[in-house]
């Protein structure tokens, strides 16, 4: 499959059920700033947000999700910082107490409290490793408390989440949020339309199954009372006025899929879902009113404090906030969230990375903060190359082919021989580049870039990237570019003949990269790393120890390099390929693009517009040893001023202002 497929694949409301069941983001990190890899866009993170809650003084709240983050805020979603966990693994569900108590509830059985505002969080035993993927307190002192998650676990505690015993929900199906009217009264719901009633706290409970064919993802009690509203795909919304004894469906005119649902009192509620859709309810439940939240985000989880007053999370770190009942939504996290195919780093100061929808970011101070660039063009960009400070190049769609000579203030367009993508551009130095892309597309230019001429290829397979050896050594001459089912092609002659390289593989090769005029390396599907030594004329293949895809790789010397691909994975190595080692990661979403420098000049980007620097302090991780593949890809470092003010996003949500503030912080 091409890379701009999977770049072009976002992770809809189904997408993230699969992630959630699977629990592909279990064994994700803690902090990022504690594994080695400090987060630079979006801010504050940009892993999943799963729950959100905030005490009742409207100020002092946490959020948690993928990668095991916890972030903390005192004033009322602002400002964030992170918060350090006793476990490393994704966080899905979240109960706030007050603004010093806290539960929270994760992947493998987790169950994590605080009571000191975050400073220090304690593992609890739960005697299960199920995923749980929700938990809610009831009563007048809220100590009592139940979990729910994989295979139909439900667990139940009485002292405010210290201890734990398990409940018999009697199904198997996974359940995906729970709520209590009273200490008695619950509703559990879950996948095919499961839902489970309880009268007794838990000690029974009783299947009231409804609308079989979709899965319900989350309910909630309006107030202490016994109505409740339980909510999931398809715009489904069901409700109940005598504690889940019986149901009904509520018609809400829209078919996106629901997420979350919250009351913040026993007429005052909200659903939450895909497709920035935000319903709220003024009666209880009866009737929903639909607001849409603009670039239509994924929203995973909501929560209001009162009537007017409320927040909203989801995928990409996205943390929105409300104050007039939910008819307007603010952003409170920073930075673009378009997907990032690509990254490209001149020195340790100078970078620029680009992407979907046009989006083209650059910075002059490793990353601290990065400003959006007009690119002129709404299409995905898929690379971008620089020669120097001043001369650069991105390519992508529809034979889009952008050129700058002033370090990517502005950009060009320039008339292109093709029509279809264009996914890899390389140059030599400032005159002569190869681009290469679908349909075995070759393009070459002489003249900077101004023309381009398409050169024979022999082949109507995909290519995906082209390297000179040497990064533009050996007079330029000698390439290589690599792309479907196992090609690899080079030229001695600059492009304008090109020969195959045979080779024992037919995974999809994703990038190519040489350290210098003779050591490179090739990383692809299923793990696959490949090592040259002769310029590209031999390659062979070298054990990974994964079988995740492998998307793009970076050469800081010939013993030194880094490789990205799926779930956030990066692996380095510092023996020419002999071994690599998985580096412990500060994300579980797919890294599409590094750029390496070597040392601490290490940048990775992907899904959601995530883009992490490396920090000194950078841990490796043992993994299992099958039988092959990850890899990696880089650039050079140098001096370091100040950026100019950051550009604002017209088309993103409109960034939420501190009531004393007089004016919005730059995006």
């Amino acid at each position: 499959m091409p890379i701009s497929n999977f770049i072009a694949t976002r992770a809809s409301a189904s997408v993230f059920l699969v992630l959630v069941l699977s629990g592909v983001l279990a064994g994700a990190t803690a902090a990022a700033q504690t594994r080695g890899w400090l987060w630079q866009n979006p801010l504050p993170q940009g892993n999943a947000i799963h729950a959100l809650r905030f005490a009742a003084d409207k100020l002092s709240g946490w959020a948690t999700g993928a990668g095991g983050a916890i972030l903390r805020t005192e004033d009322g979603g602002y400002e964030w910082e992170a918060q350090s966990a006793p476990v490393a693994t994704t966080l899905y569900g979240l109960f706030v107490r007050d603004k010093n108590t806290a539960v929270a509830v994760g992947a493998r059985g987790v169950v994590i409290t605080t009571e000191n505002g975050g400073e220090r969080w304690t593992a609890r035993p739960t005697g299960v490793k199920d995923h749980l993927y929700n938990v809610a307190f009831a009563g007048r002192d809220l100590r009592h408390g139940w979990a729910c998650g994989t295979y139909g676990r439900i667990i139940h505690t009485t002292d405010a989440g210290r201890t734990w015993r398990e409940q018999t929900s009697g199904v198997n199906t996974h359940l995906f949020s729970i709520s209590f009217g009273d200490e008695r009264t619950g509703v559990a719901v879950g996948a095919n339309g499961t839902m489970l009633v309880t009268s007794d706290g838990g000690a029974t409970w009783r299947s009231q199954s409804q609308a079989k064919e979709l899965p319900l993802t989350g309910v909630a009690f309006a107030g202490q009372s016994k109505r409740a509203v339980a909510v999931g795909f398809g715009g489904l919304v069901m409700r109940t006025d005598d504690g889940g004894e019986t149901w009904a469906r509520v018609e809400v005119y829209q078919q996106a899929d629901l997420l979350s649902v919250y009351f913040a009192d026993g007429r005052n509620g909200w659903a939450a879902g895909n497709d920035g859709v935000v319903l709220a309810t003024a009666d209880g439940g009866g009737t929903w009113l639909p607001v849409s939240v603009k670039t239509q985000p994924r929203l995973t989880t909501i929560h209001f404090a009162d009537a007017t007053t409320g927040w909203t999370a989801g995928g990409d770190g996205l943390i929105l906030r409300t104050d007039n009942g939910g008819l307007e939504w603010r952003r409170l996290s920073e930075g673009g969230r378009e997907d990032l195919a690509d990254i490209f780093f001149l020195d340790g100061s100078r970078g620029w990375a680009v992407g979907s929808r046009g989006r083209l970011l650059y910075t002059n101070s490793g990353g601290k903060r990065w400003t959006a660039r007009p690119s002129g063009v709404t299409v995905r960009l898929t690379h971008v190359f620089f020669v120097d400070e001043a001369h650069g190049w991105t390519v992508g769609e529809a034979g889009t082919i952008l050129r700058t000579d002033n370090g990517g203030l502005t950009w060009a367009k320039v008339d292109s021989p093709v029509t279809h993508e264009l996914s890899g551009v390389h140059f030599a130095d400032a005159k002569r580049g190869l681009a290469v892309g679908a349909r075995g597309t070759i393009l070459a230019t002489e003249d900077g870039g101004e023309t381009w001429r398409q050169k024979r290829s022999d082949t109507i397979t995909w290519i995906e990237d082209v390297s000179y050896a040497g990064g533009g050594g050996g007079g330029g001459r000698t390439a290589v570019a690599v792309g479907a089912q196992g090609l690899i092609m080079r030229t001695e002659d600059g492009g304008e003949t090109w020969r195959y390289i045979e080779t024992n593989t037919k995974e999809w090769l994703y990038s190519v990269a040489f350290a210098d005029r003779s050591r490179g390396f090739i990383v692809g599907e299923r793990g696959l790393i490949l090592r040259t030594d002769d310029a590209g004329m031999r390659w062979k293949q070298q054990e990974s120890k994964v079988k995740l895809n492998l998307f793009a790789v970076s050469v800081a010397s010939p013993l030194d390099a880094l490789i990205v691909g799926e779930q956030g994975r990066v692996m380095q190595t510092k023996d020419g390929g002999e071994t690599w080692d998985a580096l412990a990661s500060a994300t579980s979403v797919p890294l599409f693009a590094v750029a390496y420098r070597g040392g601490s000049a290490a940048w990775v980007a992907g899904r959601g517009g995530a883009i992490l620097r490396r920090t000194d302090s950078v841990a490796t991780v043992n993994i299992p040893r099958p039988k092959l593949p990850p890899a990696l890809r880089g650039k050079k470092p140098n001096a370091e001023t100040d950026d100019p003010p950051p550009t604002l996003n017209e088309r993103d949500i409109p960034r939420a202002l501190p009531p004393n503030k007089k004016r919005p912080p730059a995006s």
